[in-house]
């Protein structure tokens, strides 16, 4: 089965389009995709009135639909002019483009090498199409051309083409026969662009007047539908046969619809035509047109000075494409209509509208050019706030976090008196800008005062944010009694099933900044909601970040093959959906847990990655995980110069950022660095800097404990128990068995070998059941210096084999195996997932060839220690 779409430019603002034309064969599959997915393409394909959906619905149901298609045969999809494609359409085919694998659909797009276009498909194999060799053109022009070709005009006209197949086959019909034989001159060489519009323009100009006005007709549609051209054509009272003479001329072809031969041919036909014509042509278009977006684009194409009519039709057109999903095309419409404004303020409104959708679309540049032209337009007045609050958000998706901050504070400074609830709301907003850069007095600060001006009950949703902001700031700072305060009042919120109508970042670090503090249940709870909401929503954007931060919940508690699952699918995501704060903070997790496990090549690479992007975004907030991953990685790998070296970097970064000791959990590893290369007095200044650092829970207490214990000489066995008491509450498996790995060094080295074996093989027996094969290598080498046999041969052994087998999954691959593993099927993974059933029976089939398994029960039992909760899938 063929699948076909193209590319028009006269259709580039119509959001689905080209997604309308390629799925409308598959339309009746749809009760085989999961129901989201239905309801967000048929709202979108204007199927069903407008539902709220994830941006990444629409391409995730396009994929189900192709699947299911593909079931029953092979499907072959094609899309030319993808240039031209509306940008719903061009990010839905990216979406898929990048996730198949196995099902049995070819997708193939072609399109203008434009850098956008490049930029848009990069991860995708592509393939240049170079121009013909002078031998092959020459076949071409003789083959096609009408008359004979002397070869002296042959070469010529080869080297003017520059290989182009088009200006081969139209270049020879715009000149005579004399000419083609060398009989008559030609005009001298020209760019074979302008001798292709040349060649159109003389076909044209030998038409007849009707015919050239019904070709302009088709030009200007929105749609190459026959029924609405015969109804243009009624309308200005021309003949139904009118394109005959085009169709025996090979311009076009009629069937069910009007193609025509190529774009360049249309263009023509359009940009050739008296601009009075063309508006009246758009006029007798918006007349027949039946679809209320079409009508608007059609009566402003038409418009030759501002009409506040027009404006407020194409405003609703812009309101309906946001509420279907086309945001790009909903920031172009009402850019439009703001310029068909006759009213000032409803001129400055649209802007803000349209520089909203801009920024959300990420082109922010182009939204503050907006904003600062609706701010021209109202000084003063009504919209002033409205204009401020916009341009704090533009500019804080540029990546000017402080301007914003002190554009929206001045706001609210300016309009506290006569409107506290709006000032609140601009002060939240505010508070966010110093979320990114991470000064965390400030937040609190701004949210405090926020909170303060928001009388009780009068807008509980700011009410909760502010609260909720504040919170996290105190748990960042390590004021764990005053996060908890805020916090746990707002748990209705953050784990309630409208949760995605809630700043995804800011429920996820609900959840992730208590981690910080061993506040396990809540960062569970909150957590595991976010995803599981996301995922049935098939909302990606909301499902990245908290991906990453379960990534890191797991991590400590001691869950590393689903730790290592998580955090490659949120990398994955917030590479292919072009976030670069969401993918700098995920590459940084899967770098430190890859570290971990000792997959030493991916994880410098991604943490390399991260700290690049987190220097582009120019923010030490974010850049201090991927730093952090590149010191474990070292000190993992028993390089404590160059793990110093990084610890002592992302030391400076925290302090400045005042972060609290279970953020970022370098403190005890910046010690043991120091104290491995033997810089006494430098680990002394360490472990008394890290003591001075709040927060961090039980394990901060444990992990000065083995800090002490490692600089001890008399009084090394106390705190070395001390710590071992605290990890007995901590829940952090890993750092349980550092203690003990640390613990049993000391021992060996007195001489109390018996001792030291007990300490060294539990450490052991807790590396090898996470797949921390560096660790495990140290626990080995002491073991086997203490006389003891590393475990050889006894039940810590087969469970190393199992880690062993685990680890040879990819990020991928494991993600999989868990929701295998929870007993779903093949469909159920692909929906949560947002890949097809067969791609995941073929991943499946090869986890079963890596761990040896011929069932899903077998997959089971090796995977239960890494379940903790379903619902965390």
């Amino acid at each position: 089965m063929v699948l076909r779409t193209r590319g028009f430019e006269s259709e580039s603002d119509i959001p689905f389009a080209g997604l309308l034309e390629l799925l409308t064969p598959l339309l009746p599959l749809r009760d085989r995709i999961p129901e989201v997915q239905a309801r967000a393409l048929g709202s979108a394909l204007a199927l069903a009135p407008p539902t709220p959906f994830d941006r990444f619905a629409v391409p995730a149901g396009m994929l189900s639909l192709l699947a299911a298609a593909a079931e029953e045969q092979p499907l072959l999809v094609l899309a030319d002019d993808v240039h031209w494609l509306d940008d719903a359409s061009r990010e839905a085919l990216i979406f898929v483009a990048r996730r198949l694998g196995a099902e049995g659909v070819v997708l193939l797009c072609a399109g203008r090498p434009a850098a956008s276009v490049l930029e848009a498909f990069a991860g995708v194999e592509m393939l240049p199409v170079a121009g013909l060799d002078d031998e092959t053109a020459a076949e071409l022009l003789q083959r096609e051309s009408r008359h004979r070709v002397a070869a002296d005009v042959a070469d010529g006209l080869v080297a003017t083409a520059h290989g182009n197949p088009l200006a081969l086959t139209e270049i020879p019909r715009a000149l005579s026969a004399d000419q083609l034989a060398g009989r008559e001159p030609m005009a001298g060489p020209v760019p074979a662009g302008e001798q292709i519009q040349e060649a159109f323009a003389l076909q044209l100009a030998g038409l007849p007047e009707a015919t050239r006005e019904a070709l302009l007709i088709a030009a200007a549609m929105q749609t190459g539908r026959h029924d609405l051209f015969r109804a243009a054509l009624e309308h200005r009272a021309l003949a139904a046969d009118a394109l005959e003479p085009a169709q025996r001329a090979e311009l076009i072809a009629v069937d069910g619809r009007i193609d025509f031969f190529h774009p360049l041919l249309r263009s023509a036909v359009y940009h050739s035509a008296d601009p009075v014509q063309r508006r009246s042509v758009h006029a007798t278009l918006a007349a027949v047109a039946g679809e209320p977006a079409r009508r608007a684009w059609h009566l402003a194409a038409a418009a030759d000075a501002p009409d506040e009519e027009v404006a407020a039709a194409l405003e609703t057109a812009a309101a309906e494409a946001r509420a279907r999903g086309g945001i790009i095309a909903g920031a172009r419409a009402f850019e439009r209509a703001a310029n068909l404004s006759t009213d000032v303020d409803a001129r400055a409104r649209r802007l803000l509208e349209a520089a909203s959708d801009f920024a959300q679309s990420g082109r922010p540049d182009h939204a503050l050019a907006l904003v600062s032209e609706a701010q021209s337009l109202v000084p003063g007045g009504t919209l002033a706030t409205e204009v401020v609050r916009v341009r704090g958000s533009v500019e804080m998706r540029r990546g000017a976090p402080g301007i914003a901050h002190d554009l929206l504070v001045a706001e609210a400074d300016r309009i506290e008196v006569e409107s506290p609830g709006a000032a609140a709301s601009l002060l939240v907003e505010a508070a966010v800008a110093h979320m990114m850069t991470g000064d965390m007095e400030g937040l609190i600060a701004t949210g405090d005062r926020a909170r303060a001006l928001l009388p009780g009950g009068a807008d509980p949703v700011v009410e909760v944010l502010a609260g909720v902001l504040v919170g996290e700031a105190h748990a960042a700072l390590g004021h764990e009694d005053e996060a908890d305060a805020l916090l746990d009042p707002a748990m209705p919120f953050l784990t309630g099933e409208h949760v995605l109508a809630m700043p995804s970042e800011l429920v996820g670090m609900a959840g992730q900044c208590a981690i910080w503090y061993e506040r396990w249940d809540r960062a569970t709870a909150v957590l595991d909601n976010l995803i599981a909401v996301a995922r049935e929503a098939s909302a990606i954007n909301h499902i990245i970040y908290p991906l990453a931060a379960h990534s890191v919940l797991d991590f400590r508690r001691g869950r590393w093959s689903a730790a290592l699952a998580d955090a490659g699918e949120a990398a994955r995501l917030a590479r292919e959906t072009g976030l670069r704060p969401l993918l700098t903070f995920a590459l940084a997790v899967l770098a430190h847990v890859e570290a971990g496990m000792g997959r030493r090549d991916d994880a410098r690479s991604h943490a390399r990655e991260s700290v690049h992007l987190g220097e582009l975004l120019g923010g030490s907030a974010i850049t201090v995980y991927g730093v952090n991953a590149l010191a474990f990685d070292a000190l993992s790998h028993g390089e404590a110069e160059v793990a110093a070296e990084l610890y002592d970097r992302v030391h400076r970064m925290a302090s400045r950022l005042h972060m609290q000791r279970g953020l970022v959990q370098f403190g005890a590893d910046r010690v043991e660095a120091l104290v491995r290369l033997g810089r006494t007095d430098d680990a002394f200044q360490a472990l008394e800097e890290f003591a001075d650092t709040p927060g961090g829970g039980r394990w901060a207490l444990a992990a000065l404990a083995r800090c002490r214990g490692m600089l001890a000489d008399k009084t090394a066995e106390h705190h070395f128990e001390t710590a071992l008491s605290h990890h007995q509450h901590d829940g952090q498996p890993f750092e349980k068995a550092r203690t003990q790995l640390a613990y049993g060094e000391r021992l060996r080295r007195d001489r109390r070998r018996a001792d030291a074996r007990e300490q060294l093989g539990d450490a052991l027996d807790v590396f090898e059941r996470l797949g921390a094969s560096p660790w495990a290598d140290r626990a080995r080498v002491e073991l086997r210096a203490t006389g003891g046999a590393a475990a050889e041969g006894d039940q810590a052994e087969k469970d190393a084999v199992q880690a062993a087998g685990l680890e040879e999954l990819t990020a991928h691959e494991l993600q999989i195996a868990r929701l295998v593993a929870y007993g779903m099927t093949n469909r159920e993974v692909a929906a949560k997932l947002f890949l097809s059933p067969k791609t995941i029976e073929y991943h499946l089939s090869q986890i079963y060839r890596k761990l040896d398994l011929r069932s899903r029960t077998q997959l089971a039992t090796l995977m239960a220690s890494e379940m903790p909760d379903a619902r965390a899938a």
